[in-house]
């Protein structure tokens, strides 16, 4: 016994019920807990077993209003279970339907093997007779569609692996899945819409808007679970699928939908490309159009403005998305407020403008979905990094990690290296920066993402630089050069002084100076204060490293000028006592 159980308590528990239900018959040991339990099984009335068969069929834990309803000698349900009770194969549990007792099976295994003892026509049948009872007892579940959606789906499989048609069951099915996946994803849970509405699709694939809509809504959870690829495919068909139905705003959404994603997969889509797309859009709808086609091209708008570091018009942009989406179930809606607390903090909003208004989002995020405060979290630790509360920052930046584990949503969770990246730079400590960055780039260019890629391997190539790495740092500052797009302000002024100082550090001066005069003015054609500050330290360093004392300070001046403006006291600190210095 000792041998076949493996360390299983399981297996000797059953061991002993298995000897007990014999009746003093010789017992041989089976050879798996699996076999175990099927010789447990063989053993009960088939009253009993037929009720636990039943059971098994809703799940780990079931109810006997359920089991009655596709029981064979439902008047017997009562008396069975209580018998199964009496031989600890099921527990009473707490009921989530109201008027039914519920039940538990002591082990998931036990559960299973009931479950397996059954052929497939009748898991399919029993599956569909399920459902149809549930459909009218369990309007009280929060889940309702996701379960009927499982269990129309489960009767699906088995008809088709049976050779029997299952169109009309598929559909019904992929309703309900697809339901479910949707509030997923308003709510931001990106795994689970990503699961659900893969299934959906997987099982029929609707023609017209729904089926436009159903490839627009996987591909968005697709691309916040890090699947880039397939969301882009996805997405690519929704196009297709668009044009088909010759509807006008709906292809245009479709377009505006992809392009958000090629801002940060395709270092050849520019911003200026994707505006005019956008705007091309929301001239053809008008003003009254299509809501959910005009919050599309207004989120374009923003996606193109944030990848040319345009605050202040990302937030004009957000304002028109949330006019196009009243309903709170939209997910644009999310997205849209989502994009506020960061635009205030990487933008020329001052710090004691800013984050008042950050802080109260935070408080009104209570009201919203999770992942709300999740991203507000993100900006308000970077305002107290630039106050030097670092311990506040980090703590900010964890419970936000938190959130968005839970919610699966890995490229997000990924992207929190734009914010622990520069607070732990700004902390004195550039290992743990390099770390972080450093994972985040090899996560993004695993995924064929490039936009974000493009900015993060700069944080990582100054991390690297501090820690005096400067092969790597070169190496780094390479990969955002090839990543980037052409009117990424951000990637492409930073990749230049990144390299700049490794060059300068190595002597070659004239292509490092080079380098950081094409550097500033990309840099000034954004509204970016901070990263024109931070720009400006490369310069003054490159300078420095050429002995060009004058220029260095000028550009440690109008470093100064830009933290002041912003409210970067850590920075501004720091400024001064290198102007000190010099």
């Amino acid at each position: 016994i000792l041998q076949a159980a493996e360390g299983n308590p399981l297996f000797l528990e059953e061991m002993l019920a298995l000897v007990h239900d014999s009746g003093g018959r010789e017992v041989e040991v089976p050879p798996t807990i699996q076999a175990l339990l099927a010789a447990r099984l063989d053993q009960l009335d088939p009253a009993e077993r037929g009720v636990l068969e039943r059971g098994s069929v809703e799940g780990q834990l079931f109810h006997s209003a359920a089991v009655v309803a596709i029981a064979r000698e439902p008047a017997s349900v009562d008396r069975q279970l209580v018998a199964l009770v009496r031989k600890e194969l099921v527990r009473p549990d707490r009921s989530q339907l109201p008027a039914s007792d519920a039940y538990r099976f002591r082990h998931l295994l036990i559960r299973d093997a009931a479950y397996d003892a059954l052929p497939k026509a009748t898991r399919a049948e029993l599956h569909e007779r399920f459902a149809r009872w549930l459909e009218l007892h369990g309007s009280g579940l929060v889940e309702l569609d996701e379960v009927l959606g499982y269990h129309l789906e489960q009767a699906c499989r088995y008809r088709l692996e049976l050779g029997a048609s299952a169109d009309e069951l598929g559909a019904r099915a992929a309703a309900r899945l697809a339901t479910a996946g949707r509030r997923a994803l308003v709510v931001r849970d990106a795994a689970t819409a990503a699961n659900l509405l893969r299934r959906a699709l997987a099982l029929h694939e609707p023609r017209g808007r729904e089926g436009v809509e159903l490839q627009l809504d996987l591909a968005t959870a697709l691309v916040d679970v890090g699947e880039m690829r397939e969301g882009e495919a996805r997405r690519d068909r929704a196009v297709v699928l668009a044009r088909e139905t010759g509807d006008r705003a709906l292809e245009l959404r479709a377009r505006c939908e992809r392009a958000i994603l090629h801002t940060v997969t395709s270092p050849k889509f520019t911003g200026e490309q994707g505006l005019e797309l956008a705007r091309q859009a929301i001239a053809e709808l008008g003003p009254d159009g299509d809501d959910q086609a005009l919050a599309s091209a207004w989120f374009l708008v923003l996606a193109a403005q944030n990848l040319r570091a345009q605050w202040q018009e990302c937030i004009v942009a957000a304002e028109h998305v949330l006019e196009h989406t009243k309903s709170a179930g939209d997910r644009w809606r999310s997205e849209g407020l989502e994009f506020y607390a960061p635009a205030l903090f990487w933008g020329p909003t001052p710090l004691d403008e800013a984050l008042p208004r950050v802080e109260a989002l935070l408080l009104e995020s209570a009201h919203q979905a999770k992942s709300l405060r999740a991203w507000t979290l993100r900006p308000l630790a970077g305002f107290y990094a630039l106050q030097g509360r670092f311990d506040e920052a980090r703590a900010l930046l964890a419970e936000s990690h938190q959130i968005l584990a839970e919610l699966g949503r890995k490229v997000d969770l990924v992207t929190l290296a734009f914010w622990s990246g520069p607070l732990e730079l700004l902390a004195g400590n550039p290992a743990e920066a390099a770390r972080v960055t450093g994972e985040a780039c090899d996560f993004l260019d695993a995924a064929g993402e490039r936009g974000w890629l493009s900015t993060m391997a700069t944080l990582h190539a100054s991390a690297l630089f501090d820690l005096g790495r400067f092969d790597e740092s070169e190496a780094a500052a390479l990969r955002s050069r090839d990543a980037a797009t052409s009117d990424d302000a951000n990637a492409q002024a930073s990749w230049r002084t990144a390299l700049a100082k490794v060059l300068a550090q190595r002597g070659e001066h004239e292509e490092a100076e080079r380098l950081v005069e094409e550097a500033l003015p990309i840099a000034d054609s954004s509204d970016e204060l901070n990263n024109q500050g931070y720009l400006r330290l490369d310069a003054a360093l490159v300078y420095r490293f050429a002995a060009r004392r004058d220029k260095a300070e000028a550009a440690l001046r109008e470093a100064l000028a830009r933290f002041e403006q912003k409210g970067n006291a850590v920075m501004a600190g720091r400024t001064r006592e290198f102007l000190a210095a010099l």
